[in-house]
């Protein structure tokens, strides 16, 4: 298989999150109707998704640096397309929200060991661009995701939502059966379960993993905020239809998929580490703007413009602390990639659920989870955690 064709089936590999978070997006006031509910308790199912996403990230790593990529993978899928299938029956909410989880434990193997391939092919500054590259093309699924779901809605009930994401999963699962193995047998790790674990511990006991993966999953955190908090923001809040909140949202996942482009670039020029800072700087000042904007009850215009530069300057937070994550691992990336994507995944369930449950207004809630997640992230940088003196994927 071509490089080229390869990494696109590894973004689409990648994009098994925001398939599973964005393409039912629309259909939320639809699905609390049916199950008796309202919009806020349906973000429930999104943070069954995401912490499934989470912890099925940290079983799937270990077994393909055990076991090779392929398989797991197969493996995986088959789990997300056998559960996605099953949604369309749920009997009570309940089920529902289980089904997610279940869902979303198999498609986590397609993120984790799509980054671990990544890492097979590429590293040192490469590395940084490959995932960059893999973060552009897995932000246009937020872009498609939910235009699809609202164009299945506008001729079918929200279930067919979940059965274009089990199409998906038998899509990406024809691609895995011709992609080659990217991890050779003598790369292989030969541990179990208790070795797995003493491999977790080894990644967590790195410095440069700690400091990098923490920033990582804030940056995921301000991301999926905005992600749970925006059906409630702009269709009950501003009064968007479904299909004006697909094309606002689209509009808002290209310009993250812009700014991946643009840390792409900058990467010729500038160290992987003073595009951390910048990026980690620009995402909470931006934030701050979102939530004066709130709280003031100003226009939509006035929320979508600091929006916007919220959302390119994550898409760098994302890319640079990943591949700084990762960089030190070479033969145990899928594990690596596991720890740093289920902190992401379970900080971002966490604050899904935690500000579902306040009773502040949905923008509001939405401009604090992004502005506390990137005061954290600078205060890290603040303390003089992060130093690098070269072009390198490294901190000294």
């Amino acid at each position: 298989m071509p490089r080229l064709r390869l990494l696109l089936l590894l973004a689409a590999l990648t994009a098994f999150g925001p398939m599973s978070l964005d393409l039912y997006l629309p259909a939320f006031p639809e699905i609390a109707r049916t199950y008796g509910t309202d919009t806020g308790s349906v973000q429930l199912t999104m943070s069954a998704c995401l912490l499934g996403l989470g912890a099925g990230q940290v079983l799937w790593g270990p077994i393909s640096d055990r076991y090779g990529r392929r398989l797991p993978l197969a493996a995986g899928l088959a789990i997300f397309v056998i559960a996605s299938l099953l949604i369309t029956v749920a009997p009570t909410f309940q089920v529902l929200i289980v089904l997610r989880l279940v869902q979303a434990l198999g498609g986590s193997a397609g993120i984790v060991i799509a980054r671990a391939c990544v890492r097979d092919l590429y590293s040192g500054v490469e590395l940084a661009r490959a995932m960059s590259a893999i973060v552009t093309v897995f932000a246009l699924a937020p872009v498609v995701a939910p235009l699809i779901g609202s164009a299945i809605l506008a001729v079918a009930p929200w279930q067919w939502t979940f059965v274009a994401l089990a199409v998906f999963g038998v899509a990406c699962l024809v691609g895995v059966a011709l992609m080659p193995e990217t991890l050779t047998a003598e790369r292989r790790s030969d541990h179990g379960f208790t070795g797995a674990m003493r491999q977790y511990g080894t990644i967590i006991g790195s410095g440069q993993f700690r400091k990098t993966a923490a920033i990582a999953a804030l940056g995921s955190t301000a991301l999926f905020t905005y992600i749970s908090a925006s059906p409630a923001v702009l269709m009950d809040s501003y009064g968007l239809s479904e299909g004006g909140f697909a094309l606002t949202f689209a509009g808002l996942s290209l310009c993250f998929a812009l700014g991946a482009q643009i840390n792409m670039r900058l990467l010729k020029t500038h160290r992987v580490v003073v595009l951390l800072r910048s990026s980690v700087a620009a995402q909470l000042a931006a934030s701050i703007v979102v939530l004066v904007a709130a709280l003031l009850t100003a226009g939509l215009a006035w929320l979508m413009i600091p929006l916007v530069i919220a959302l390119m300057t994550v898409a760098g937070v994302n890319s640079n602390a990943m591949a700084l994550s990762l960089d030190p691992f070479p033969r145990s990336a899928a594990s690596a990639a596991a720890l740093v994507g289920g902190l992401q995944m379970t900080m971002g369930a966490l604050a899904s659920a935690v500000f579902s449950a306040m009773t502040l207004r949905p923008a509001v809630e939405m401009g604090l989870g992004m502005t506390i997640a990137g005061a954290v992230s600078l205060s890290l940088i603040g303390a003089g955690l992060l130093r690098g003196r070269s072009h390198a994927v490294s901190l000294t």
